[in-house]
């Protein structure tokens, strides 16, 4: 998508329009948000070098410099669960997310056993990526709601709004929506039925940062709550993605804290951000990204590259 369609539409285009740029691309190229997400990215670190600002303060500055990130637990036996959430308290996590696997005494059984191994007062959440009915995924809140649960989020199938609604007119915890939110139009659909508190934002699955932002000033004029997750990038993605993140008024949660957690190596030599303890630590003295690339490393994890000359 990229190599054949939407970067030679950007060569000899301005990067002080990166709104005009998007809206084209948008008009020649339906869908495909993960391309457009590297396109919006590029854009606005081009832009923030010219200017020699950060992306943060290209968005409006910088709310937060410092926040402290969740960490998803793994699917297995309430004990290894467990164990594994020990683990991570230790590491310096204030607050865990629990994957749910659409199995009501399993995920229970789970909650309960992390619960008694990190004490009354952790923050924990639970998320079971869609794999409930909403009948069942009120049974396993309910279930919770003495045991400490902070938050549910996406407990029935993305596409499903109406079920997500219904979740949240059962229950007294707070519903976040992620997969029901790729677009805007996904996002008026849970404002109009009231399905979710607080809406996921990951820039990568709705084309960047700059569609993201719109969907954060429609979540906050519509009262809702904003988070961010992410899809696990490496440097370059992190780093917008604390940006973004740093730039949101009233912060509820954030899920990635670095691809040091994820992954035993980066594309990216020196980065605007550090993570330790849990904590994200974002500075705004390097323009745009803030990131310097090793072009080595990108060629080495790379499975194709492409120069792309304009269109004739």
């Amino acid at each position: 998508m990229l190599e054949s369609y939407l970067a030679p539409m950007l060569l000899g285009r301005s990067a002080w329009e990166p709104l005009v740029t998007l809206s084209a691309v948008d008009g020649v190229i339906r869908g495909h948000l993960f391309a457009k997400a590297a396109v919006d990215h590029a854009l606005l670190d081009l832009q923030g070098k010219l200017l020699g600002v950060s992306l943060a303060v290209q968005l409006g500055g910088q709310f937060h410099a410092s926040y402290g990130v969740s960490r998803s637990l793994p699917l297995a036996e309430p004990q290894q669960v467990a164990a594994r959430a020990r683990d991570l308290r230790d590491e310096g996590y204030a607050r865990l997310t629990l994957k749910g696997s659409g199995d009501v005494a399993m995920d229970v059984a789970c909650f309960r056993a992390v619960r008694e191994a990190l004490g009354p007062e952790f923050e924990l959440e639970i998320d079971p990526n869609g794999s409930y009915q909403a009948n069942d995924a009120i049974r396993m809140i309910r279930a919770l709601e003495d045991y400490g649960l902070l938050a549910v989020e996406q407990p029935t199938p993305g596409a499903d709004v109406w079920a997500l609604a219904q979740v949240r007119a059962a229950v007294q915890i707070p519903v976040i929506a992620d997969e029901s939110v790729f677009s805007e139009t996904d996002l008026r659909h849970v404002i109009s039925l009231g399905a979710a508190d607080v809406i996921c934002l990951k820039p990568f699955k709705s084309g960047g940062v700059l569609a993201s932002r719109r969907l954060q000033h429609a979540a906050e004029c519509s009262g809702l709550q904003v988070s961010t997750g992410s899809m696990h990038p490496f440097g370059i993605g992190t780093a917008a993605l604390h940006h973004f993140a740093s730039s949101i008024p009233v912060l509820a949660t954030t899920g990635y804290g670095s691809p040091a957690e994820r992954f035993v190596d980066d594309i990216v030599d020196e980065a605007c951000y550090s993570f330790k303890e849990g904590v994200v630590t974002i500075g705004t003295d390097r323009p745009g990204l803030g990131v310097v690339v090793n072009e080595d490393k990108v060629r080495k994890y790379s499975s194709r590259r492409a120069v792309v000359s304009a269109r004739r």
